[in-house]
């Protein structure tokens, strides 16, 4: 009998401990700094102020992040998964080119040529690669959440008329990363230029045009008063850059570890609503800002029908020469294969399936 009151006792006291520590972990608040590459006004860095919102509102405030710009805690951009991954800050949202010339897959999971147009489609291709951007990620020390900022098809912006890729050819582009070298096979000379110096060296003629993301983000940093030429993509084609997801969000392993289950789950719940909320908020205020250029006196044109398959060609070889780089870059590419033959881009499905020949 006095067995059983002592095997009681200690089942009393077990479930007491577990109880407790649960409870305790439910009481503590966290707070944490959050690294992004935007600065206050971009679209882009709403999202991740809308993602921060939702999370406290939805933990009672138990979960609190601070969202920083870029630059703002004292590292640059491009370190922000070593940052994350030391320990430095908590969490981040960070764009996989920046990363592009040490993983092939970082590269892929960027602004990238091809023909997904908008964010449903997005939402597909993300289903489609997460698992292996998810492994590239864990290669820089950090834990994937999920994509939250949603970038539309993006725009070549110039000083000069542009008609078609024969404006193209001998002109000087700020672009990067696949941007850059998808340029550079169409004959553009290709130069990396940093945001603050876009507008004089638009303005200077040092360089005749740029690829920066959308109509909203161009318009905002005044491009629109020294530009008035915008290749705007077409659908199902575009030109170097699909819709792609500008930013996945990212934690510190032992910080996420930490982060008791439930609100694990509303951090990834609350990602997935702000990328959705993103989604819509984006695309509409593109709509709004591509109006705006033109009201501004800009000539927005598209590419003739001659020059499409052209741009599907050069961008497809682009693509397929990045799965020679990993076996995770090659089953990247493969995957796009199916993916844009259900979305209903065959011409694109097939070049990209005869460069992996």
């Amino acid at each position: 009998m006095r067995g059983v009151r002592v095997w009681g006792l200690a089942v009393v006291v077990f479930v007491s401990l577990v109880f407790g520590m649960i409870f305790a972990a439910q009481a503590q608040t966290f707070n944490f700094k959050m690294a992004t590459f935007y600065v206050a006004g971009d679209p882009a860095f709403d999202v991740a102020n809308h993602f921060a919102k939702l999370v406290k509102e939805k933990t009672g405030g138990k979960v609190n992040i601070e969202v920083f710009q870029a630059g703002e805690l004292g590292f640059p951009v491009v370190e922000i998964l070593e940052a994350t991954s030391r320990g430095v800050i908590e969490t981040a949202i960070f764009y996989t080119s920046y990363k592009a010339a040490q993983d092939a897959v970082m590269a892929l999971a960027g602004g990238r040529p091809g023909p997904v147009f908008n964010f449903d489609e997005q939402v597909k291709y993300v289903k489609a690669v997460e698992d292996i951007v998810a492994s590239a990620f864990k290669r820089f020390g950090v834990t994937y959440i999920g994509p939250i900022v949603y970038g539309e098809p993006e725009i070549l912006v110039s000083t000069k008329p542009l008609t078609g890729i024969k404006d193209i050819k001998g002109r000087i582009f700020r672009a990067s990363g696949m941007a850059a070298e998808f340029y550079k096979a169409l004959g553009a000379q290709a130069v990396m230029l940093p945001a603050g110096e876009l507008y004089q060296a638009l303005q200077l003629g040092t360089i005749d045009g740029l690829e920066w993301t959308d109509f909203t983000a161009n318009y905002k940093l005044g491009f629109y008063e020294v530009a008035k030429h915008v290749l705007e993509p077409t659908k199902g084609v575009n030109l170097h850059s699909e819709a792609a997801v500008h930013a996945f969000l990212v934690f510190n392993p032992a910080v996420w570890d930490k982060l008791p289950k439930e609100y694990q789950e509303i951090v990834k719940s609350s990602c997935a609503e702000a990328y959705k909320w993103g989604g819509e908020f984006i695309a509409n205020l593109n709509k709004e800002y591509r109006q705006k250029w033109i009201d501004a006196g800009a000539k927005v044109v598209q590419l003739p029908q001659e020059d499409l398959d052209q741009i599907i060609s050069v961008g497809a070889k682009l693509i397929a020469s990045y799965a020679a780089k990993s076996p995770d870059a090659k089953d990247f590419c493969l995957k796009l294969i199916p993916l844009w033959k259900e979305l209903g881009y065959e011409r694109w499905s097939k070049a990209l399936e005869g460069e992996l020949k």
